[in-house]
């Protein structure tokens, strides 16, 4: 029950997302999710992208010798690595949401 004078927060609700059916309406966690883990993700080839010029960094560290920096690179890979796979199973989670509103 509100206290007189007070007014309930409700949460925020954006309009209609693009190619949306009419009438659904998202929130703004959704909007952002949908835009960055959804269909057409820049977050996933980002990723795919950087984890493969991490791993030609530490072959190239390998094969000249450095041992300690190539071991770092290596590290380093498989933590990009470990991002891209979790980002990958966000967006499948995000898709899943998308066609469950209908809006793929």
């Amino acid at each position: 029950m509100a206290v007189q004078g007070k007014k309930e927060r409700t949460p925020q609700v954006k309009p209609v997302v693009p190619s949306a059916k009419e009438g659904v309406q998202v929130s703004e966690l959704d909007a952002f999710m949908f835009k960055y883990f959804g269909k057409d993700s820049p977050i996933i080839p980002l990723g795919v992208f950087t984890t493969a010029i991490i791993l030609g960094s530490g072959l190239v560290s390998f094969n000249s010798g450095d041992k300690a920096t190539s071991q770092t690179f290596m590290r380093a890979r498989v933590i990009a690595q470990g991002i891209t796979v979790a980002a990958m199973m966000a967006s499948l989670g995000v898709q899943e949401r998308q066609r469950s509103l209908g809006l793929l």
